[in-house]
């Protein structure tokens, strides 16, 4: 098993409402929650820090707290803050996700089992999908992945990750010209080119064979010393067994 996690996307976590009996999600939760997704984990957790000492049995503010310290590289604390809060809530949309990306990491196949119930629970969240995808593709198992993937566009069309790691899968599998003609235009065009995409893109390239034009997608956020660097990596995704092609 190869680890692409560093180039495979991940999701944003929803929160969910709360338990009967406690309140519903907190104006400090949602400036927390505003705040990491402005890329500002430590000034999030500081909103939390205190509100967690007068509601420390709310689910929504320990699940909050996981993702923060996820996104801090906390997993392990992470990892603590979203089983408390699955403990509360068990069908914690968020809570569970989050553990989920978590275990992804480092065990795509029990990220895969808390997955495939959470997307029982909530078969409309097509964000799961998507993860549920990642595990499959981190397995091998590329087309499952790809159906996943698929479900979860047929779900939201304009998910943009859906179609990104869609194209990744098509590239793992062998399929390059499908990857290419997937993944190109969102690489390309301005409402949907980051510079995750763009190493996608990257990836994609590479893998059908196209160094020099990997190499330049991937100069236009590095220098070439960088980018040599990005191209050496990405050599551990060659000649991987590929299954259920």
């Amino acid at each position: 098993m190869f680890n692409r996690k560093k180039i495979l996307l991940v999701s944003f976590f929803f929160l969910t409402s709360c338990n009967a009996g406690q309140p519903m999600v907190t104006d400090e939760v949602i400036k927390a929650d505003k705040e990491l997704k402005d890329g500002a984990p430590q000034a999030a957790l500081e909103l939390l820090r205190g509100h967690l000492a007068e509601h420390p049995n709310n689910a929504e503010t320990l699940t909050e707290l996981g993702k923060v310290n996820a996104a801090l590289g906390r997993n392990e604390a992470a990892a603590l803050y979203f089983q408390k809060a699955l403990k509360i809530k068990p069908q914690s949309l968020g809570a569970n996700k989050g553990l989920a990306k978590l275990e992804l990491q480092k065990n795509p196949a029990e990220a895969q089992k808390i997955l495939l119930s959470l997307t029982q629970s909530y078969p409309r969240d097509a964000r799961s999908l998507v993860d549920l995808g990642v595990s499959y593709d981190l397995m091998g198992h590329y087309a499952q992945a790809q159906e996943s993937y698929k479900r979860a566009m047929y779900i939201d069309p304009m998910l943009i990750s859906a179609q990104s790691n869609l194209a990744l899968s098509y590239a793992f599998s062998g399929y390059y010209d499908k990857a290419l003609e997937l993944i190109a235009p969102l690489a390309t065009a301005p409402d949907t080119s980051t510079l995750k995409i763009r190493n996608n893109f990257a990836l994609v390239q590479y893998l059908a064979g196209y160094t020099s034009e990997a190499q330049r997608t991937l100069m236009q956020d590095m220098d070439v010393h960088q980018a040599v660097l990005v191209l050496n990596g990405f050599s551990k995704f060659k000649n991987q067994p590929m299954q259920n092609k």
